[in-house]
């Protein structure tokens, strides 16, 4: 059997890059994106941009360092500081310091680099830089459902329904004729492939959850924060729900199921000790857990009164997914969500996990009725 190509392995190389803002906004738009996937750089940026680039820490000698001195909501000041050595004594002394009115975007510079903070600033001005493609190329990735294939990033996987929007982002990197380039590598399908990608998103979706997690912790009033957290969790699950559907079996979600219900319980509390007066159906959790069961005449079936009706009948351990279908199909269960399979599990793995007996797991995903 001839193996199928299952998804691209995408990374790039991105040289100090420098090009007018509008022309680069302009090739977005050509190839497909929106303008304001590459925004132009405030006034901040590009004098911090001119500041910064006249820092360097890597030469033995005549090294310079730049610092924000200080940052208030009217102005912002930079220090340029110089490498002084005399005798045994080493030092750096600041000798140019630039501030930024940010009301009016004026700018003083007073000190030996003066002119040529000046010119620096103008080459900046209305500048899309190497730094700008990375934060738009990074997007790219989260565009596609793309996902680290190690943890310190570089290497991203992207399922191959959506490695159009790479090529796109090809196209776009391609006219800017600076020596930046998108690599994309086959991967073919095979079951070390699926694997490999599954821990991927593990990884990613637990990285995600747990920064998340952490962020709604610290946030002590704004409820628009906490609302932005909930978007993060909203992605997370969604991103399970493209791998479980492209990975099948091999997507043992279970796991990250229950983290983002827990994720998605905080932020449920949170909004409540914010604005208590917000009936918690205003915090609802990720598509994938919104769950319809069938009414029966007992009173309303459950993901657990459907399993156990079904392994009885069956006799033997099943997995989730064919206890689900058979309980769909003798008309126990409805599920209306576009990732049934997940909220069914998310349901059951809750259940057990509050004492639920008359169900246990024999293996990973699999389940019988409890002796």
């Amino acid at each position: 059997m001839t193996a199928t190509q299952f998804g691209v392995n995408v990374w790039w190389t991105l040289p100090e890059t420098s090009v007018d803002g509008i022309r680069a906004q302009t090739i977005l738009q050509k190839h497909g994106f929106d303008a304001k996937d590459l925004k132009l750089p405030t006034r901040q940026a590009e004098v911090s941009r001119a500041a910064y680039s006249f820092q360097d820490r890597r030469s033995k000698s005549n090294r310079r360092v730049t610092e924000k001195a200080v940052d208030t909501g009217s102005n912002v000041t930079y220090g340029i500081l110089d490498r002084e050595q005399e005798g045994e004594q080493v030092a750096f002394a600041q000798h140019t310091t630039v501030r930024l009115d940010k009301s009016t975007g004026e700018v003083q510079v007073q000190g030996v680099l003066s002119d040529a903070f000046q010119k620096s600033l103008a080459e900046f001005k209305g500048k899309i830089t190497d730094e700008d493609l990375r934060y738009f190329l990074r997007n790219v990735i989260r565009m596609s459902y793309g996902v680290a294939k190690r943890p310190s990033g570089g290497i991203y996987f992207v399922p191959a329904k959506f490695a159009g929007i790479i090529e796109q982002a090809q196209a776009v990197i391609a006219e800017f004729n600076g020596g930046a380039r998108i690599y994309v590598e086959r991967v073919m399908d095979g079951f070390e492939e699926r694997q490999n990608v599954w821990e991927s998103v593990e990884a990613d979706v637990e990285s995600r959850l747990a920064t998340t997690v952490a962020a709604i912790g610290r946030i002590e009033r704004r409820v628009s924060a906490v609302k932005g957290k909930q978007q993060d969790i909203e992605e997370a699950a969604e991103l399970m729900k493209v791998y479980q559907q492209l990975l099948g079996e091999e997507a043992k979600y279970e796991g990250l199921a229950e983290k983002i219900e827990d994720a998605v319980r905080m932020v449920t509390e949170k909004l409540a000790v914010l604005q208590p007066t917000v009936p918690v159906s205003a915090a609802p959790a990720p598509e994938a857990k919104k769950v319809t069961a069938k009414k029966t005449g007992t009173g309303g079936s459950t993901v657990v009164e459907a399993a156990v009706k079904v392994l009885k009948q069956v006799g033997k351990p099943m997995s989730y997914r064919e206890i689900m279908d058979e309980a769909v199909k003798q008309g126990l269960y409805e599920a209306t969500c576009a990732a049934p399979y997940e909220s069914f599990i998310s349901g059951l793995t809750k259940a057990l996990s509050k004492g639920e007996s008359r169900v246990k797991r024999v293996a990973r995903g699999v389940y019988q009725t409890a002796a």
